[in-house]
């Protein structure tokens, strides 16, 4: 910056007063070059800000909030170990205030129509494993009734396996039916 000159006559460090204005000028002629450069940049970053949340509008009609998607981009440029002292944090003050903390969500996702054999199977399995009778509940729909017994029957055999013994529902442990075989 330019200095006055002092009142003892002593000669400044800088440029006199007289090309005082010359520097003045010189700096202002630079800040309006620099202001333009800025304002096209800015032109620039509001088209692709709004191409952006234009962006984020199709993502939300078929579903996909702007929050979720953000957070999932936030993560992609979090380490690791930041994501996980993030998650167990989270963790931490939900159980502190009473709320579930970490729940294993559905690996597998399966949709209605396939979860219905997966659960008649297992519905099965756990009915024949504590060893009751092989009656499907009534919540299990007639179409899985194969899945169902199929479950029983593999836990069946798998009692029968543990004393020594073939299952008692077994058609081909019977005697007739090895004879006619």
């Amino acid at each position: 910056m330019a200095k006055k000159l002092t009142s003892e006559g002593s000669d400044p460090k800088t440029i006199p007063n007289r090309d005082e204005e010359a520097v003045f000028l010189s700096h202002l002629n630079r800040l309006r070059a620099q202001e333009a450069k800025k304002a096209v940049a800015k032109a620039a970053l509001d088209v692709e800000a709004q191409a952006l949340t234009d962006l984020f509008r199709t993502a939300k009609a078929d579903g996909f909030s702007r929050k979720e998607l953000q957070a999932i981009l936030d993560d992609g440029k979090a380490s690791r170990r930041d994501l996980t002292a993030e998650e167990e944090r989270r963790a931490q003050l939900r159980a502190w205030a009473g709320l579930p903390a970490g729940t294993q969500a559905d690996l597998f996702q399966l949709g209605e129509a396939a979860r219905g054999p997966v659960d008649a199977e297992a519905q099965g399995y756990a009915m024949g494993i504590q060893g009751l009778n092989a009656d499907a509940p009534d919540w299990i729909s007639p179409v899985h009734h194969p899945d169902f017994l199929k479950g029983w029957v593999n836990a069946q055999q798998i009692l029968a396996s543990k004393i020594g013994k073939t299952a008692a529902n077994d058609d081909l442990a019977s005697a007739d039916v090895q004879g006619a075989a």
